[in-house]
């Protein structure tokens, strides 16, 4: 995994992004630069799945806040319950679940398969069409874009699928996510299939956000409240 700061300003409270599957820094760094008075977090960025070791200077960091808080979204959502992270204060869910690869709680094996198999800069941009769903001609997309390479993710969602059947029936981390935010628009990670993954977990439901949700989201603090 690659971890990255994002803001790093001395606050008492850290907060870690698990961002989705194929992206990159630029996320995080939006939503902190369009929302600058909403966070009381210093923020480091988690990335790039290719490799599911931690940063070896991430936990010594960590013991240095008050509290850690975590936001992960789509298959962020897998990576960092099976991290090996512990000392997490709170963690909320974004578009995806602790069953990336399931028939009724993720996504179904053979979309998943196909989008691996298939993938390439055309396929690509037919998937961005639907991860931005409704905000195709949105200006704010140029800001957001991943700017890694298709054979990169592609590499990347290979190293996913193949740890996901590796530690499946491996418990995940001693922590647990107490809240989840499913966009009714979301056609990645369906939200009757999120609804269901979610079962005995809080839930908010946004009817009109699509997979990518952060046009739809005021800033960390609302995920996190």
């Amino acid at each position: 995994m690659k971890a990255e700061w994002i803001v790093r300003d001395g606050r008492q409270d850290l907060l870690l992004f698990f961002n989705g599957w194929g992206m990159d820094r630029r996320t995080a760094a939006w939503i902190t630069s369009s929302t600058p008075d909403q966070s009381r977090h210093d923020l480091i960025a988690v990335d790039d799945y290719r490799d599911f070791t931690l940063p070896a200077w991430l936990p010594a960091v960590m013991a240095g806040y008050r509290s850690v808080d975590l936001v992960a979204w789509s298959l962020g959502v897998w990576a960092a319950l099976h991290s090996g992270l512990e000392g997490i204060s709170r963690a909320a869910a974004i578009n995806g679940t602790p069953f990336p690869v399931d028939a009724t709680r993720g996504i179904p094996p053979e979309i998943f398969r196909g989008t691996l198999d298939s993938w390439s800069d055309v396929t690509r941009t037919r998937f961005e069409r639907r991860m931005f769903a409704g905000s195709e001609r949105d200006p704010r997309l140029d800001d957001v874009r991943s700017r890694r390479s298709s054979a990169e993710q592609q590499e990347e969602l290979r190293s996913i699928a193949e740890a996901v059947d590796l530690v499946e029936a491996k418990p995940a981390s001693s922590w647990s996510f107490s809240k989840a935010v499913i966009g009714g628009r979301d056609l990645v990670f369906h939200p009757e299939n999120q609804h269901a993954a979610w079962q005995g977990t809080e839930t908010v439901r946004i009817d009109d956000m699509p997979h990518f949700p952060f046009f739809h989201l005021a800033g960390w603090e609302e995920v996190l409240a």
